[in-house]
């Protein structure tokens, strides 16, 4: 309503991924948007506002899925490489990994997952039996187990190779009747 008012064009993934960084929170929601229109005029993109939070965009979470899908261990260093050249919070990355993950096992399960954008709800939805629901909680469950230990470590790159690698490499969850 707010941009509605100051005539700013906005495109709808662009708010939802301003409502999903502000995690609630309208104050911050508004003080997001600020931080994103103050550094350029125009139309509110999504791409804008990943430049200006250090976001990774949900592309490259799907590209990662198959990584660790295809246990193409050796790949995860380039693909975390090429996010701390572009100076990507680790600590939003694992949020986002979290978000992407639990997507993903939702969508595995039967269920939605309504904070996506069409693209990667699509993207996911093809990738659906690539990893099993039980390999997906099982993921969920090491990034929230790092996370406490993860802002006062000086290594955190190498914890998100380390993590990443363990998906890839990681003995796949086995039906009982397979």
């Amino acid at each position: 309503a707010i941009l509605k008012t100051e005539k700013v064009t906005t495109e709808p993934e662009a708010l939802l991924m301003i409502a999903r960084a502000a995690d609630g929170s309208m104050r911050d929601a508004l003080s997001l948007t600020d931080q994103v229109l103050s550094m350029d005029e125009g139309t509110l993109t999504a791409a804008r506002v990943r430049d200006a939070l250090g976001l990774v965009a949900e592309d490259e979470f799907v590209t990662l899925l198959d990584i660790i899908a295809e246990r193409r261990g050796g790949d995860v260093f380039a693909f975390v490489a090429r996010l701390a050249d572009a100076g990507i919070d680790f600590g939003i990355f694992l949020a986002g990994l979290a978000d992407m993950l639990r997507a993903q096992l939702a969508l595995t399960l039967g269920g939605a997952a309504p904070e996506l954008s069409d693209a990667a709800r699509r993207a996911l939805s093809e990738r659906i039996g690539r990893l099993s629901a039980g390999d997906l909680l099982r993921m969920l469950n090491a990034v929230a187990e790092l996370e406490p230990h993860f802002r006062k470590s000086g290594q955190q790159q190498v914890l998100v190779e380390m993590l990443l690698v363990r998906f890839a490499l990681m003995d796949r969850t086995v039906e009982i009747e397979d």
